[in-house]
Parts: C-alpha cells; sequence; structure tokens
C-alpha cells in the first residue's frame, strides 16, 4: 500500500520507505492530491480538468489528463499493486490502494495528525480552500491528552539540570535530525558541532539537550563560554552549569560529575574564542567522569582523539523548514503573515539569496512589518555586492553584539583569524562563486592559510576527489564591504590571467571532466571582466574555454556578455566567430549569420582567421535548414587557407561540413567518406572528442545506408567514451543517433527512450539546436506505438519552435513531418488530426516536454 504525505510537505512511501519526494509535474502532483483527499469519490475527468488547467479547451484537456495519469501509473503501479480506475468518464482510486495523513487527521481530529500546511507551495483556488479548511480544524480540534504523569524519585531530576536555557521561539530543524545526533550518544562522547556564525550550533545543542533530558532521563547542563578568554572564567562558566556554590574550583566541579545522578550531557558552548584552553578542560572532564558526554560548539575543532564532528549547515537545502522558520519569525510581529501565491516566489529566492542562513532568516523576517520578501529580494539584488554593504533589514541592535547584524557576525568570525589569513579571505571574497587548491594557490595563498579559514568555518568545504570551497554569500558580502574595489578587481584580474594559462596549458585534448574543476569560476569571472575593466582578459578566456561551451552548454547570458566585452576589445574574427557558435546554439540564427559574418569580414585575407571564418559561416547555414545555399566552394577554400596555415583542426571541421552538405544532397554513402576524413584529421591531432563525433555522424550515414548493426556498435562505443569524458554534448548526440537507429530498426519504443534520454541533457544544458532537433525525433514512434493525438501535437511543436527559432525546416524534416502527418491522419481522421494539429501548435515548451515523458 502506497502512504501519501500532503501536510507539511509531500512524499510518497511504500512499505514503510519513502520513494519520492516529488513528481515530475505541477499537475501530477495535484492530480494525486485531489484523488487522495476524497479517496471514495468518482471523479469526472472534464472536472478534473477544470481544477488542474483553468480555462484550457476540452480536447488539449483531455490529452493532458491522461499523460498525467499515464505518468502516475509509470511512477506508482506495479502489476501487483495498481493505483487507479479509470474509464472514458471518471477517474478514481482503487480501494484500499493509498493511505494519506489527511485522512488520518479527518478522521482523528487531533492535533498531532495535522503536519502543516496542505502542500505548501501550491496556490491552485481549490488547494488554498482546503488548505484553510484543514487548517481551521486543526485551531479547533481538540487537544491531545496529556501525556501520563510518571513519579520518580527525587534524584532523578537534579536541580542543576535547569542551566539549560529555555528559549521563547520554536525550533525548527529538517526532520530526523535531532534524533539522528541523539543516537550518537553516550557511543560517541565528544561531539562538536561545527559551523559558520549564525547557523544554529547554540540552539541545536541546546535542543537535542533537552531531547535527551526528556526522552532519556539524562541530567544536562550547559556551559556559556562567549566571554571565557582565561582559566578563572572557565571554571566560573562550569561551575554555573553544574549549580555550584561559586568558589569551589576544580575539585567541587570534578567531585559533582562523579555523584550518583551527575550530570551526563554538558553543552560548551562557543568554545572558538578560548581553544586551547577549552580543549585541556574537555579532556579534564571526560577523564574524570567516564560516564559524561560533552557537546560542544565552536567555529573549530578541538582536534582531540576521539572527537566526532558534525557540520551544522545552513538550510539552503531545505527549503520547507527554512520557510517554516521564516513564517514563524514573522508571525512574532506580524499575526496575518502567511505564505501565499503573491509572495512564494519571492519567499523562496529570499531564502536561497540567504543561503538558508537561520540568522539571516530571522533578521529579515522580523522586518515583515517594514518590508515585504520581495522588496527585501529587490534590495538585496539592487546591492552592488562589490560596493555596498549588508541590507539595514540584515541587523538588530536589540540582540548580543555578535547576533545583531550579520556584519557583528563577520567580525566575531575574523577576530579569531591570523593577518595572513584574513588578507587571503578579503582576496578571496571577491571571486564570485566556488573555488579550487589552485584558485587560491593563484592569489597567493598557502594550505596553512587555507586550512585556517576552513578550520574556522569561513570557508566551506566540499567534494571528494578535489575540494570545492566557496564563502557564503551573506559572509562573501559583508567582508567585500570593506574591499577597496581596485583590490578586488586586482584579484579577479590575476585569477583570470591564472585562468587563461590554465586553460591554454589544457589544450583542445583534454576530457571535459578536466576543465569542470574551474569552469563555473571562469563563467562568472567573464560576467564580471567588463565592469572591472577587464574585458581583454575577459574576452581571451572566453575563447580559450570553447571547448567548455562547445560540449557543456552554456547560458544565453553568455551571448550577451560575450558581446560587451567585444565591444570595449580591439576587433577580434574569434571573439565574434565563437559569439556565432553560441548564439545559434541557443537559438538566435539572425545574431549567429550576422556575428559570422563579421568574423569574416575582420579576417581578412589572413589564412589563420580566415579559414575558421569561412567554416563558422557554414555551419550557421548548414544547421539552420539542412540546405547547401552555396558553402561547397567557401568551404574547399577554408581547407586551402586551413592547409597554409597549418590548422589541423580547422580543415578537419571544413571536411565535416562538406559531410554535411552531402547529406542535405541525400547522397549518405560520399557524406560517409568526408565525414571519415574529418575523423583522421582530429585523431591526428589527438582531439578523441571530436574523432567520436564525427564516428557518430558516419554512424547516421551507415542508418541511412541500411547497415544499423554497425551504426549502433559504432554509437555504444561513442556513448562510453562521451560518459567516460564528460563530453555532454556527446552523450547527448549518441543517445540521438540511437533513437534514429531503434527507429530505422522499427524498434518503436527503444526509439522513444532514446530520444527522452537525448532531450533530458539537450535541456539540462540549455542547447536550444539540439533541444529543437531532438523534439523532432518524437512524432514518428508516438505515431506508431498509436498515439496519433500526441504525434501530431509533438510534431506541430517542434516545427514551429524550429521555425521561430532556427529558420525553416530542411528538405529531409519536412519530408519526415509529412509522413507523420499522413499516418495520424490514417488513425485519426482528418477532423481530430487537424484539431491536435493546432493543439500542439499552442503548446509552450513546459507543456511539450511534458507530453514527450522526458
Amino acid at each position: 500500500m502506497l502512504r501519501l504525505r500532503l501536510l507539511g510537505g509531500f512524499e510518497i512511501a511504500r512499505a514503510g520507505r519513502v520513494e519520492l519526494t516529488r513528481l515530475p509535474s505541477r499537475a501530477a502532483t495535484l492530480l494525486l492530491a485531489r484523488l487522495a483527499l476524497l479517496p471514495r469519490r468518482q471523479h469526472p475527468r472534464e472536472e478534473l480538468i477544470e481544477l488542474l488547467w483553468p480555462g484550457v479547451a476540452l480536447d488539449v484537456g483531455r490529452n493532458r489528463l491522461r499523460q498525467t495519469l499515464s505518468t502516475l501509473r509509470a511512477l506508482l503501479e506495479t502489476p501487483e499493486a495498481p493505483l487507479f480506475s479509470a474509464d472514458r468518464q471518471q477517474i478514481s482510486l482503487l480501494p484500499g490502494a493509498l493511505t494519506s495523513d489527511v485522512q488520518d487527521f479527518e478522521s482523528t481530529r487531533t492535533p498531532t495528525h495535522y503536519g502543516g500546511d496542505l502542500l505548501p507551495g501550491h496556490f491552485d483556488d481549490w488547494v488554498v480552500t482546503e488548505r484553510y479548511r484543514l487548517s481551521a480544524l486543526a485551531e479547533t480540534a481538540p487537544p491531545a491528552p496529556p501525556p501520563p504523569v510518571i513519579t520518580r524519585p527525587a534524584a532523578a531530576l537534579p536541580s542543576f539540570a535547569t542551566s539549560l536555557p529555555r528559549y521563547l521561539t520554536r525550533y525548527f530543524s529538517p526532520p530526523g535530525r535531532l534524533e539522528a545526533l541523539a543516537a550518537r550518544l553516550p557511543d560517541q562522547r565528544l561531539l562538536t558541532l561545527i559551523g559558520p556564525g549564525g547557523v544554529g550550533k547554540t540552539r541545536m545543542a541546546v535542543e537535542l539537550a533537552w531531547l535527551q533530558f526528556s526522552g532519556a532521563d539524562w541530567s544536562c547542563g550547559m556551559a556559556a563560554l562567549a566571554e571565557v578568554r582565561d582559566e578563572p572564567a572557565l571554571v566560573a562558566a562550569l561551575e554555573r552549569a553544574l549549580i555550584l556554590t561559586r568558589g569551589g574550583g576544580w575539585p567541587a566541579i570534578e567531585a559533582a560529575l562523579q555523584e550518583p545522578g551527575a550530570v551526563r550531557l554538558l553543552v560548551l558552548d562557543n568554545a572558538e574564542q578560548a581553544l586551547g584552553l577549552i580543549t585541556q578542560a574537555a579532556q579534564r572532564l571526560l577523564a574524570v567522569a567516564p560516564a559524561l558526554c560533552l557537546l560542544v560548539t565552536s567555529r573549530h575543532a578541538l582536534e582531540l582523539d576521539g572527537e566526532t564532528l558534525v557540520d551544522v549547515t545552513p538550510l539552503a537545502d531545505a527549503q520547507d523548514t527554512a520557510q517554516a522558520l521564516f513564517i514563524d519569525r514573522a508571525r512574532a510581529v506580524r499575526a496575518d503573515f502567511h505564505a501565499s501565491r503573491d509572495n512564494q516566489a519571492a519567499l523562496t529566492e529570499l531564502i536561497r539569496e540567504l543561503d538558508g542562513l537561520p540568522l539571516a532568516l530571522e533578521l529579515a523576517a522580523a522586518r515583515v512589518r517594514s518590508f515585504s520578501p520581495a522588496q527585501m529580494l529587490e534590495q538585496w539584488r539592487g546591492l552592488q555586492p562589490e560596493a555596498a554593504g549588508l541590507p539595514a533589514w540584515l541587523s538588530n541592535p536589540t540582540r548580543a553584539p555578535r547576533h545583531a547584524s550579520v556584519a557583528g557576525l563577520l567580525d566575531w568570525s575574523q577576530a579569531l583569524l591570523g593577518p595572513e589569513p584574513r588578507a587571503l579571505l578579503r582576496r578571496l571574497a571577491a571571486l564570485p562563486g566556488a573555488f579550487s587548491w589552485a584558485d587560491v594557490q593563484a592569489l597567493g595563498g598557502t594550505p596553512a592559510q587555507l586550512d585556517e579559514l576552513t578550520g574556522h568555518s569561513l570557508v566551506q568545504a566540499g567534494g571528494d576527489a578535489e575540494p570545492r570551497y566557496r564563502l557564503l554569500e551573506l559572509l562573501r558580502r559583508g567582508v567585500l564591504a570593506r574591499v577597496d574595489a581596485g583590490e578586488q578587481q586586482a584579484a579577479r584580474h590575476g585569477l583570470r590571467a591564472a585562468l587563461c594559462d590554465w586553460a591554454s596549458a589544457l589544450g583542445l585534448q583534454a576530457p571535459i571532466t578536466a576543465w569542470a574543476g574551474r569552469r563555473d569560476l571562469a563563467r562568472a569571472l567573464i560576467a564580471h571582466a567588463a565592469d572591472d575593466g577587464d574585458a581583454a582578459t575577459g574576452l581571451r578566456l572566453a575563447l580559450a574555454l570553447r571547448p567548455c561551451w562547445e560540449s557543456d552548454g552554456v547560458d544565453r547570458a553568455l551571448v550577451d556578455q560575450l558581446g560587451q566585452l567585444l565591444q570595449l576589445t580591439p576587433p577580434s574574427s574569434a571573439g565574434h566567430e565563437l559569439r556565432a557558435h553560441l548564439a545559434f546554439t541557443h537559438g538566435d540564427r539572425a545574431l549567429a549569420l550576422a556575428e559570422a559574418e563579421r568574423a569574416l569580414e575582420l579576417a581578412g585575407t589572413d589564412p589563420a582567421t580566415r579559414a575558421p571564418a569561412l567554416v563558422r559561416r557554414a555551419w550557421v547555414l548548414l544547421a539552420g535548414d539542412n540546405r547547401e545555399q552555396g558553402q561547397t566552394r567557401p568551404l574547399e577554400e577554408a581547407i586551402g587557407l586551413a592547409r597554409r596555415a597549418g590548422d589541423m583542426p580547422t580543415e578537419a571541421r571544413a571536411w565535416q561540413q562538406l559531410a554535411a552538405v552531402a547529406v542535405s544532397r541525400d547522397q549518405p554513402a560520399q557524406a560517409e567518406a568526408l565525414y571519415a576524413r574529418a575523423q583522421e584529421l582530429w585523431e591526428a591531432v589527438g582531439h578523441a572528442r571530436q574523432a567520436a563525433a564525427r564516428l557518430r555522424n558516419r554512424a547516421q550515414c551507415l542508418i541511412e545506408l541500411g547497415d544499423t548493426a554497425t551504426a549502433v556498435g559504432w554509437i555504444t562505443a561513442c556513448q562510453r567514451l562521451a560518459e567516460a569524458d564528460g563530453d555532454g554534448v556527446g552523450q547527448l548526440d549518441a543517445a540521438y543517433t540511437l533513437a534514429l537507429a531503434h527507429q530505422s530498426r522499427r524498434d518503436w519504443p527503444a526509439a522513444l527512450a532514446a530520444a527522452r534520454q537525448a532531450l533530458r541533457i539537450a535541456h539540462q544544458r540549455q542547447h536550444l539546436h539540439a533541444r529543437a532537433l531532438t523534439l523532432q525525433l518524437f512524432a514518428r514512434p508516438l505515431a506508431r506505438l498509436r498515439h496519433p493525438d500526441t504525434a501530431l501535437q509533438l510534431a506541430a511543436f517542434a516545427e514551429r519552435y524550429w521555425r521561430q527559432h532556427l529558420g525553416a525546416l530542411g528538405t529531409r524534416e519536412a519530408r519526415a513531418l509529412a509522413r507523420v502527418r499522413r499516418l495520424a491522419e490514417a488513425q485519426l481522421g482528418r477532423a481530430a488530426a487537424t484539431a491536435a494539429w493546432a493543439s500542439g501548435q499552442t503548446l509552450n515548451l513546459s507543456e511539450a516536454l511534458t507530453l514527450t515523458g522526458a
């Protein structure tokens, strides 16, 4: 039996194990929720369509509902455990196939079964109505009966347990976190909660102590060490924690810990301020009291034998918990505050921008009387992090100084650093994103300095093979506010130059995995180059990272930033040629052609620049509509120029474009021979990735020639190479070619599976050209599998999408679509086929992706 959680979150469990925490689409989530909320009802299809897609045309809605139900069945049903009952008129759940927490709550009306708001993050009218109804039931539900009173001997609850503080606010933690920590006790006697300031280490330690106090009958205490700097202050703090008369010193402390019913768990809070002193004290306490467990909070490890470090991380990856914390603190100052359709998106983004840091969320939530989440987000994004400080709403002067603001938190942390690590922190703060050890070296950092920064939780480290480092954005901005703009720009310029040298040393032949570690930082530094007055180095870096852009995809913003850099630097044929490639990848054929022409104009008669410019212009023209457009002579000229310049890669690219001309002429045998020539050249220069790409092109020609078995063998080998290389476009192209092979074999299910894989990769990598190509793979297998309406809708969308971004369809592609239309029309009839085609032309990209099942 399936178990569905709808209150306070979304989960699907089977046999007590959570299988899914999200579904592929909003519609799938809402359809399952609607059926679960009314499990005994037969739901008319028209009613469900109106609830899920208000105002949609009925025929479009029927198709969407059919696809959504099919998705749910594929994910949730097994032959032994069917879930749905459906006919042409209505849909329902099979009796006993699914239970939900809403059913439990409505049947018992007890607050313990109310886990929170229904479907948080969804704001459809019917969901909001149900949410309010269930919330009202929870507010009027009778209180749960009190737990039975258990009388224990007075010694079981010693008076010093009350040294644990009691907070006036609710505690929010990801589910299971406290329980997992409690399970480590008492086997692990020294737990150190380590993390950056403001992440909630103290609160977590206190809540864990109370959990042990109430659940395990442990005596607990807490020593507040934030102001401790010497031995007398430490002893006084321990005496307060154990409720001892002042002045007894260590003998009294040790005696108290050895008494029957002594403290089992002692929290040592804020150990970083006197680390050596507290380390020695921890050793002494553990030695004198064998049953004692210590729970330490610190920004730095004690580095004792037997110490277990527990990383306390922000709530960035626990969005539900972070939102619940924000809303709770906001309601303390504005009782009617809640997540709504109007503020949900801004609230989610604000939490993400603040890294989910609990202190920052609390400070921001306390200002909702003055600013909405959208206004806070606008103010945050409106600040230039390199020049401005932090927004005023990230401070509260009524708090203790180190928690009164994020800036105060940073001052507290930096005071613990030596001068050289502090200087390195200033340079690292100029980096917009994650960085590697090589980047630290490029900025003059040493292992000892980086170790001190990570040890004090100012730099976060992650990853296994090669660690990646980052600063929390809040702390980065706080540091930058005190760093001169010239110093920031110098740090970024130095790193840009170092990355150019690194990329040049890697060369074209390096696997994409070799680029991955520094790619994102290089991308961010290119984005900052114009503002830093460093356009020339930014352009040089963009050109040096060409293998990344060609194999891993980029966002559209790089196309625009590259244009800005080209305006600020001397004319560059290579720069415009690269921008032509990127613009076409993102579906802007007009800009790509203009950039290719500009590259050719700037190249003049120089063979080294004219040859690649000629090839790029031919590529844009040929890839747009698969028509020759008179490119044979320019490509032959490019081959001659490339040979004169000794540029074998450009010569190889020219041969492969001549092969594309042969493909446009329906000459697969000639095309295969030309691709083989290009492959030989790539192999000669040691570029395995490009050689494999040409082998995939040859496989496509073999499919046309009827040798599908050989083609599949080649494709499989290329696929393995692309996966090992980290070549995203190579994996995409292999899946695309495999889909063609399966279509040739008339293995329609396999063709669909390969097409979905290719489309997923193209979409994830923002490769519009590949996405447009891959969308054309679905219509024929769907029609052959007797889904003519879906086939026609996707065919219509694919044609419109291609025309919108890349111009006219090629002759071959147009013929293929025409065949699909004829086949589908024979199955549906002319009127229904026309309606399905018209419906497909109104789809948006998200709806089309849903139809593909990718």
